[in-house]
Parts: C-alpha cells; structure tokens; sequence
C-alpha cells in the first residue's frame, strides 16, 4: 500500500500540487486525468520517488516494488542502444536479452537489428515499444505508467490492454487513449488545474459514466451558484431599501409642533427596528458563506482557417525509395482525409517527411501541387532554448498582442509564455504547435500522431477542427477512438515497406485479434 499525506509541490512561482491526500493499494487499477500541465506527470514521480514533495509524507508498504516509466526516454538515455538499455533495466547480461524477452519480439514486430540501434535512431514507436518490453518483463507490484499508448501500433496496444486486463498487479495510469480508457477506467483521480488538489471517483463502469458524472456536477455547480447569486443579490437590496427606510424615518418634521412629539417617538423607534432588521439581514449574508464561481475554463475552439484551395493533384509519388520503404506509388488529391497506419517502424513518419520535403528520397519522383499551404504537426517536437512567446511570434509573424491573445485560448497564460519550450510539457509543446498552424490559413494539414499528450478537452476539440476542415488532411494515428471522429475516406497501410488500401483500420485490427 502507498499512502500520500498532505502532499505538496511548487516549480517557482507556480503551485503543482497542494494538499494531496490519496491511498493506492496493491491490486488498484487507477486513472490520472487532468489538463495538460496540471501536475499528472508530477505526482507520479513523487510517488516513484524521483521528486522530492516540498511538504507531506510518503508512506510505502515493505518491500512494495513500485516502478515508473515516463512519457519518453530521457534524451540523455536515448544515446545508449536498444539492447544495453533493455539489459541495465532488466538487471540481466546483453546475451540474455533474446532469452528474456521470449516471444515479444515477435509479437511487437521488433527486429534484433534495431535493438542494436542507438534509441536516438528509433522511430516514436520503437522508442514505445521498448518502454512496452520493460512493463511487460517488470516484475513490480505497483505500475506508474505515464502516457503508455503513445505511439504503439495496434499489436504494441493489444499487447498493453492484455497485460493490465489479466495482471493482479497495481496500476496508476496516465493516458489520454479513450480505448484503453474506456476499458480500465474505474477508478479515477482527477487533478484540479485550479485549485492544484485531487478528486476521487471509484466503482464507475466505464469512462464516459466518469465524463457524464462531470457533465453533471459541473451543471449542479452552476445551478447552485446561481441560486447562490440570486438569493444574495436579493438580501443586499432588502439591506438597502431598509437602510433608506430608516433614514427617511429618523428624518421627521423639521420643527415639531407639541403634538408631533408622539409621532416623533413612534417614528424613531421603528427606524431603529427597521435599521436592526438590515444589520441582522447582513448578518445572515455573512453567514451564507462564499459560493465560488464555477471555473469555466477558457474556450478551446480550435479552427483551422483555409486558404484559398491548391492544385487538383496535392501530391503524386512516383516509385518512392527510401532504404527499407518502396517503391510506392501514390496519389493524393485535393480534399482528401487520409489516415496512414501500420506497425512500428514500418516508416510512416519518414513517408510523411518525404513528402514534406524535410528528407530526400533515394529513388523516384514527388510531385507537389500548386499554391500548397501546409500545417503540420510532427511526433516528436524538438525545440531549442526558445520562450514560448518568441517561437510563436518568428514562426507566425504577429504583433504581441495578438500572439498573446492566441496563445491564451490555448492554455499559455502569463506564467507559461515566458517558460523555454523543453521546460514545458509534452502535451503543451504541441497545444503550441496547433496554435502556430491555426494561426494562418492553410489548405493542407499533415498530423503525426496528433493525439498524443493531448488532453481529453483538447483532443475533443481538435476533432471537431479536423471535420469542419475542407482541405487535404493526411494524418498518421494508431489512435482507434480518434480516427473514428475525424471523417477519413481512405485508409492507407504502410506494411514492410510496401502501401496498401484498405476499407479501414478495423480491417487491420482484426489480424491481432
């Protein structure tokens, strides 16, 4: 059993988490939920001992095996190769690593050879699937999994679902994957972004029972703040029309006549008992107490403005090579929603660079459309020592002003514009991407893997962007629940180096299965 008390942690300036209290016991399956940056990754790193609270206690059952695995690989990790890092988590010898793993590399569709990779050269997937191995060989008691989904193909999240469904073990879980979600999500933790504490919910039967519980007690705050607002409102305009009332009573005749004095008296000492009427109405305005306002947070409506349309043909492949990938052949045309799957590693974020032009193929031709305006929004986001601000203002050219504005729609407020881009989330990094794209008109959108550590709100709103959009959208996701929304028409799986039209991704899921 782990028991948090009264757990809290600030970066600067900023409070994280404030006055935490929670008890995890060794067979809970538990789900973390929370805007992005709102202390999920936190909490999960005090819990696993790698930060240290600036108050509270942690108390641990003896010899509870707890482990942690974060949202990517420590950069300075990725520079050892595959089989060394597999080798120095497990606590087992290089040449054993065959052994050890058994089937699963089989099953992940993982080759020896790119175990011998430095991880640097992996692709997202890769990098995921070898975070996958560990969790699966882990002989913990406790599982602290932040963001676990990202990036796996459909055998790595089979794989995952598979291994949380039959384990007795514990499991403290922060994902943003509906699928899995829905699946596992009976008991949930929510971190209020505003007041930085916890919320518990157990016994629910699934995550949209968690979400219409939400829906339902946001409805119940704003009800019972308005019956709060109305009611208060009502007692201070009693306070003051009795307050006046008495004025006008202590006021009397200017120079009373000997028979006034009588009216005089009567006239005082019901002032007097209106006036003590409003002191004790104001007393009981006190004794209401304060009713907060419900938060309600700033409006994410995102929208992607569309540029005047581009050539009939977007792109055309022409018997594209690219070390393991090819030839393909392939067109795009204007209008198109495509969605690109297929294992790990097959090379679908180097498809996406080719045509992008951000690497050159070694054989074949790419032609590109007219008046092509794109917005793209890549897996891994690599920035410098850029602040926030400055990024967004070289790469969209506005004044301040109307940076700041766009940038507080997404989430960026005064404390977080001036944070330098590594020092922010994942999931802020590409909130600030999506708004550099919407920021200008575009008449072609390219996401790789859009919904990666987005959060919930954020993701919802990104679908409906993506359906209302009417240009090109070529998307690469292994993400089920989100390419269900997003209205694609044609589904393009990208499979040992060669491309395949399908009817859909359901038709590939069903090979694992």
């Amino acid at each position: 059993m782990i028991t948090l008390k009264n757990i809290s942690k600030n970066f600067g300036n900023k409070i994280v988490l404030s006055g935490i209290n929670l008890v995890i016991s060794e067979k809970d399956k538990i789900v973390f939920v929370g805007e992005n940056g709102s202390g999920k990754s936190t909490l999960l790193k005090i819990i696993a001992g790698l930060l240290e609270p600036d108050q509270g206690t942690i108390e641990i059952s003896k010899n509870l095996k707890i482990v942690y695995f974060p949202q990517e690989i420590p950069k300075e990790e990725q520079k050892e190769k595959g089989e060394d890092f597999i080798a120095q988590n497990l606590h087992i010898e290089k040449d054993k690593i065959k052994g050890t793993l058994g089937n699963l590399l089989k099953q992940l569709d993982f080759s020896e050879k790119a175990l011998k990779k430095k991880i640097e050269e992996l692709s997202g997937g890769e990098k995921s699937k070898i975070l996958l191995m560990l969790i699966l060989k882990s002989s913990a008691d406790i599982f602290l999994l932040d963001e676990p989904t990202n990036n796996l193909d459909l055998r790595g999240l089979i794989l995952l679902e598979q291994f949380i469904n039959n384990s007795q073990k514990g499991f403290c879980l922060v994902s943003h994957d509906r699928k899995l979600l829905e699946r596992f999500a009976k008991n949930i933790v929510e971190i209020d972004d505003q007041n930085h504490s916890l919320k518990i919910y157990r016994g629910f039967k699934s995550f949209n029972q968690y979400l219409q519980e939400k829906r339902n007690e946001q409805m119940r705050k704003q009800e019972n703040y308005e019956v709060y607002i109305k009611e208060k409102l009502r007692l201070e305009e009693t306070v003051i029309l009795k307050k006046q009332e008495a004025l006008n009573m202590q006021k009397g005749p200017a120079k009373p006549r000997d028979n006034d004095k009588y009216i005089v008296g009567f006239k005082k000492d019901r002032s007097k008992k209106i006036a003590s009427q409003a002191t004790s109405i104001e007393k009981k305005i006190e004794q209401m107490g304060k009713v907060e306002k419900p938060r309600r947070p700033l409006p994410l409506n995102l929208k992607f403005y569309l540029a005047e349309r581009s050539g009939d043909a977007v792109f055309r492949l022409n018997k594209l090579v690219f070390r393991s990938i090819g030839p393909i052949d392939l067109e795009i045309s204007y209008g198109d929603r495509i969605v690109i799957i297929g294992p790990n590693g097959a090379g679908k974020t180097i498809l996406l660079q080719i045509i992008l032009g951000l690497i050159k193929a070694e054989q074949g031709l790419i032609q590109k459309g007219s008046n092509l305006k794109i917005g793209y929004l890549p897996q891994e986001i690599q920035f410098n020592e850029d602040r926030v601000i400055d990024y967004f203002l070289k790469e969209t050219e506005l004044n301040e002003t109307n940076a700041r504005r766009i940038l507080a729609r997404f989430g960026f407020f005064e404390e977080e514009i001036y944070s330098k881009i590594f020092e922010i989330s994942p999931g802020q990094r590409s909130r600030l991407i999506l708004a550099t794209i919407m920021a200008r008109p575009i008449n072609c959108l390219i996401l790789d893997e859009p919904s990666n550590h987005l959060d919930s709100e954020t993701i919802d709103r990104l679908e409906e962007a993506i359906k209302d959009f009417n240009g090109t959208i070529i998307i690469v996701s292994h993400d089920r629940y989100f390419i269900d929304q997003v209205n694609v028409c044609r589904t393009i799986l990208l499979e040992k180096g060669k491309i395949e039209e399908i009817k859909d991704y359901h038709e590939y899921e069903k090979r694992f299965i």
